[in-house]
């Protein structure tokens, strides 16, 4: 029966000769939920059952090495590794979804998950990559070659030996194929380099080793990146000729990305479905599944590539970590209760993948927490405030709401807290999405009471509650700055949620944090000339992928950086900083914006824990100001302990 909802994506389909019941891919991404040695644990077994359980019709969770070497998921280059692996398929089939496996060879990443011999098709990597610390590749002989040849093909019998259905090629995002199919990464001059009938050549043989030896019907697909997004690298217009040669050799599907891991970072700033264009263009050119993914979050969107015959599949990472649910949800209509990936890139890339640790999920604090408690009712119901609707806050009204407490949420603003301020840039629209969540999902919850007004001592002392969460964020950081009224000055938050205007042409950002730079993407898109001025001696000082991100993004502007001054006065139609030296500079400003960043909260919590019996807990930013990973995670932990 069609589904009444999302006909085109709960369409069954088929790849190769295996049924798939949807149109929805769990996407293969390293979780680091194994042992180091590559051997499966317990986690994995039910990592991999719930990714089944939750909907989608085929589930591709790690990938395996096809040769002995560390990496972030499974190996399977000896026979002593199918006992696991077979436990692994079973968890997916007992669950309803058709068991896939991804073999990959990081190549020139492998030092990238701490391996001690990468290889790659000539010494050469992405320069950025290299700066920041990565090895440089050893060039693969012809001997080497045929061996590794040899050793996908056979990890490839020990998967299918072990039950899994579909088999993948990870020929995409830096692995061992796109070192061969770069034209900057392959300077041979043998049979594998040159030509790009040559720079594919070894991804054609693998696929051929792999078919003769699980047999011609078994199905076989490769995952490919239309374009890597580094200089001189594989670009759309070859990539489509590399699809069409796959589909001569046989294979049973293109599982489509772009970039690399190295460029990954990027994906914080691209618009949702951003690869839809390109993934087109390969549909258009093969007659075999084409799975479209990167940033399709919602039910409605992938309804609607599938719908405008961009690809023939949807293959979900990310949204299926915020959610795991996300497909059952779908297909019973309930798309409203999806937990929407915000495309961060924290939980997963930065405290996961990048930090070599088990990936999480700032919106979906129990991900892989499997030895977390249940959320139970409580044995004794409490009345509890909840001061603050931020995402502390509405994590925390939410888990007390389904442990049986009485919830106030007092919120003198509206849904969202610094959210608000933090979605106003495009690339960081999927947040408004979550707070939408959070306010469909409190405002129909009987058990939680909205109260629009600050909550003070006295309210919460003497409003009869039991517990408190403390969750009213941080406090903008001031600065005292001799002004003469001769310029426009006012602090980030202001002008990002559009209480206040940068007037005038010269705008002046002080501060070079995220907040720093994504108002100065904001003022340069409204046409300004936008100097950023940054105390410390390094601009986006940090190392995660949003200030990757952005000091790319920047580097692309006429922005101006100014880093080691500060701001002490606003005179004059200037901006005076002066270095650590005390010498002075002054900047034209018709406007200064100050994005100095956030201080904690914490004396409402001291009071309340010094002269009170209430339980107190005090959560996200005004605790200690970090990221809105830490503040779901921190209200979501002192919910589950009242």
């Amino acid at each position: 029966m069609q589904n009444k909802y999302y006909p085109q994506l709960f369409k069954k389909g088929k790849i190769g000769n295996v049924v798939i019941k949807n149109r929805i891919v769990r996407n293969s991404m390293g979780t680091y939920l194994g042992n180091p040695d590559g051997t499966v644990t317990d986690r994995q077994i039910k990592a991999y059952a719930e990714a089944a359980e939750g909907g989608a019709g085929l589930i591709f969770m790690d990938n395996a090495v096809p040769v002995p070497m560390t990496s972030c998921g499974l190996r399977a280059d000896s026979d002593e590794y199918v006992a696991g692996l077979t436990l692994l398929a079973e968890a997916v089939k007992q669950h309803g979804a058709v068991a896939g496996m991804q073999i990959a060879h990081p190549g020139r990443d492998a030092g990238f998950v701490g391996s001690a011999d990468v290889i790659g098709a000539s010494p050469i990597t992405y320069e950025p990559w290299y700066e920041a610390g990565a090895k440089v590749p050893r060039e693969l002989t012809m001997d080497e070659i045929h061996e590794l040849v040899e050793r996908f093909g056979d990890a490839a019998l020990r998967c299918k030996h072990a039950g899994f259905q579909i088999i993948e090629i990870h020929g995409a995002a830096g692995c061992i194929p796109t070192n061969f199919l770069s034209p900057h990464d392959n300077q041979r001059t043998d049979m594998y380099g040159g030509s790009l009938h040559n720079r594919m050549r070894l991804l054609l043989e693998i696929v051929r080793n792999m078919k003769k030896k699980c047999g011609p019907d078994f199905p076989i697909g490769v995952k490919l990146s239309t374009e890597d997004w580094e200089p001189e690298g594989i670009r759309i217009e070859e990539t489509i000729e590399v699809a069409k040669a796959l589909e001569k050799e046989g294979v049973s599907h293109l599982n489509i990305m772009g970039g690399t891991h190295a460029t990954a970072s990027m994906e914080f700033l691209l618009p949702n479905a951003y690869n839809a264009e390109h993934t087109k263009m390969i549909k258009d050119a093969v007659n075999i599944p084409v799975f479209i993914g990167h940033n399709v979050f919602t039910p409605e969107d992938a309804e609607r590539l599938l719908e405008e015959g961009v690809g023939d599949y949807v293959a979900l990472g990310r949204s299926q970590l915020a959610d795991p649910c996300w497909a059952k949800k779908a297909k019973e209509g309930k798309a409203e209760d999806i937990k929407p990936c915000i495309n961060c890139l924290i939980g997963c890339l930065d405290r996961g993948l990048l930090s070599h640790t088990p990936i999480h999920c700032t919106v979906n604090p129990t991900l892989y927490k499997f030895e977390g408690p249940e959320i139970t009712p409580a044995e004794e119901q409490k009345n509890v405030a909840v001061v603050g609707a931020g995402p502390a806050g509405s994590e925390a009204a939410l888990t007390l709401a389904k442990r049986g407490h009485k919830v106030t949420i007092f919120e003198k603003r509206d849904f969202g807290g610094a959210m608000i301020e933090a979605s106003v840039p495009d690339n960081k629209s999927n947040i408004r999405r979550l707070i939408q969540y959070y306010k469909n999902h409190i405002e129909a919850n009987d058990a939680i009471t909205i109260v629009k007004e600050e909550a003070d001592f006295d309210k919460i002392a003497n409003g009869g509650f039991d517990a408190v969460i403390l969750a009213i964020g941080g406090k903008t950081r001031t600065l005292k700055v001799a002004e003469d009224g001769k310029n426009t000055l006012i602090y980030a938050n202001d002008y990002l949620n559009g209480s206040k205007k940068a007037i005038g042409d010269k705008v002046v950002v002080i501060g070079g944090g995220i907040t720093g730079a994504e108002t100065a993407l904001e003022l340069k898109n409204e046409g300004k000339d936008v100097t950023i001025v940054e105390m410390a001696d390094q601009f986006l000082a940090s190392n995660s992928s949003a200030c990757q991100a952005y000091s790319i993004s920047i580097s692309q502007t006429d922005i101006k950086i100014i880093t080691g001054k500060r701001l002490v006065a606003a005179e004059n139609g200037n901006a005076v900083v002066m270095d650590r030296w005390g010498n002075t500079t002054e900047l034209e400003a018709d406007s200064i914006v100050i994005a100095a960043g956030f201080m904690p909260q914490y004396e409402l919590a001291e009071q309340l824990e010094n002269e009170t019996e209430l339980e107190v807990y005090n959560v996200g930013d005004s605790k200690q100001v970090r990221q809105i990973y830490d503040a779901i995670h921190e209200g979501f932990v002192a919910a589950r302990q009242i």
